[in-house]
């Protein structure tokens, strides 16, 4: 049993009497148990963040990635240990997990690249002997709030800017994927990263993330998740007008032209839709399909899916693992039938596997109606949906009506589509022949409830900045 917090840089053992237990999702059996922090637990762990923070804010930019910077070289010593655990909680493939931490590596050294980017300005002013200054100073303590589908890259998306650009951070964990933030902490706590600028907190939503998000003392809250749970910390942070910086899922569109490489747009729509059993905020949901092309598309599709291998995620054969519970596996097959029942044809699939664990099919639904859910909602499973269209202009409209706005995708030849697909479809992310890709030096930001604010890059580094103007008159 892991009854652990890290709190002021020490492991503790929480005084809670509220469980949870841990399930491998490729077996479907228990093989740890949880305990989440009580309400004096996670007051006492914003408590020593704001004091350390007070501290670190001192300590010279360039001083602080430096520090931070010795967690590359412990990632890479701890590198097979922690995929192990991270496919025994999650479910991903070994291969996935192992890219999950090079790309985390790869973020942390580019984050830390910019520890000298912090420009202020200075204006001038109308007043004589007097000059106007702006300063970015860190914004203080934050939390963030991490999902269960990538818990390493999203963990580092929210420590890495918060402390190199001198804020604390505290830090909720997915339920799901508690013990593999736990044994992160173990290499935050090897670091010469000061005590109490990384706090972690296991909890649920409804407790330890509404808790965080109406203390007075977190300056802003990060969290990555459903469009339901971002509702939820916007509106109780809004107690304390907390800035937010929320990332809240997707329903991407994909319009395969008759002007598209089909070969290219299916390999990259299948693998971009099998990633990570399909549990990504960016994976392809709603496939347009030129008529033209539908024909000859669906039968591409269908060939390169019924070649998957679905199975143990420690076999490097495997294409894709397990979904993470029994919950999100009834999730997609309820939104698959709904489908089927309003018309759609099942060219493959549409079943959980008939195995231990919780595996779902490889999955294609074609014809479907635009408004069933498996259209409007996002699955969040190896399911591909699609549609045919006739007209460019009007697909546009149909790919821009929904309340989601992360990723996009378009496949065409044709630079004219290309061009007009990047300037009029409203999502934070557009990929023009191309699977999504999320690097490092980006900006990955959604548009309408898909999110505010975003990470990655110069843009998301600077969330962690607060803006003082100083008036100075020097005569």
């Amino acid at each position: 049993m892991t009854n652990q917090l890290f709190i002021n840089n020490e492991f503790i053992e929480s005084k809670s009497t509220e469980t949870m237990d841990v399930i491998n999702p490729a077996t479907g059996e228990k093989f740890d148990t949880i305990t989440f922090a009580t309400e004096e637990e996670v007051n006492e762990a914003i408590e020593k963040s704001k004091h350390a923070q007070l501290e670190w804010e001192r300590v010279p930019q360039p001083t602080r990635a430096e520090h931070v910077k010795l967690l590359i070289p412990l990632l890479e010593q701890n590198r097979d240990e922690i995929a192990q655990l991270y496919v025994k909680e999650q479910g991903k493939t070994l291969a996935e997990a192992y890219g999950e931490i090079d790309k985390s590596i790869t973020f942390i050294d580019y984050m830390t690249s910019l520890s000298m980017s912090n420009k202020g300005e200075v204006l001038q002013n109308s007043v004589e002997n007097e000059i106007i200054q702006l300063t970015k100073k860190p914004i203080g303590v934050t939390a963030g709030i991490v999902p269960w589908n990538a818990p390493i890259m999203v963990l580092m998306r929210k420590v890495i800017p918060a402390i190199v650009t001198g804020c604390s951070v505290v830090i909720k964990p997915s339920e799901e994927t508690t013990l593999l933030t736990l044994r992160l902490a173990e290499l935050f706590r090897a670091s010469t990263i000061p005590a109490g600028l990384i706090q972690i907190i296991p909890g649920t939503g409804e407790t330890v993330g509404t808790q965080l998000a109406t203390h007075k003392d977190i300056q802003l809250i990060s969290l990555t998740g459903s469009m339901r749970a971002g509702k939820s910390v916007y509106e109780h942070a809004a107690q304390t007008v907390k800035k937010l910086n929320l990332e809240l899922g997707g329903n991407a569109p994909v319009l395969v032209t008759p002007h598209a490489d089909l070969d290219k747009a299916v390999d990259y729509i299948v693998t971009a839709r099998i990633n990570n059993a399909g549990q990504v905020c960016t994976c392809p949901e709603r496939i347009f399909v030129h008529k033209d092309v539908h024909d000859v598309f669906v039968e591409k599709v269908k060939d390169k899916m019924g070649q998957l291998t679905v199975g143990d995620p420690l076999d490097e054969n495997t294409d894709y693992g397990a979904i993470i519970n029994q919950k999100q596996l009834d999730s997609i097959h309820e939104k698959v039938e709904s489908a089927m029942n309003n018309g759609a044809t099942l060219v493959m699939g549409g079943h959980q596997l008939d195995r231990a664990g919780f595996f779902y099919e490889p999955t294609i639904l074609d014809h479907v109606n635009t408004e069933d859910s498996v259209f409007k909602e996002e699955i969040f499973g190896p399911v591909l949906a699609i549609a045919t269209y006739e007209d460019f202009d009007q697909v546009i409209e149909d790919a821009n009506d929904t309340n989601a706005g992360l990723s996009s995708y378009i496949f065409s030849e044709n630079l004219q589509e290309v061009m007009t697909a990047s300037e009029r479809l409203k999502f934070g992310e557009v990929y023009a022949n191309c699977e999504a890709e999320e690097v490092v030096n980006g900006y990955h930001a959604g548009w309408r409830e898909s999110g505010l604010g975003g990470a990655d890059g110069i843009h998301g580094f600077e969330e962690y900045y607060n803006t003082t103007v100083s008036y100075l008159r020097y005569k």
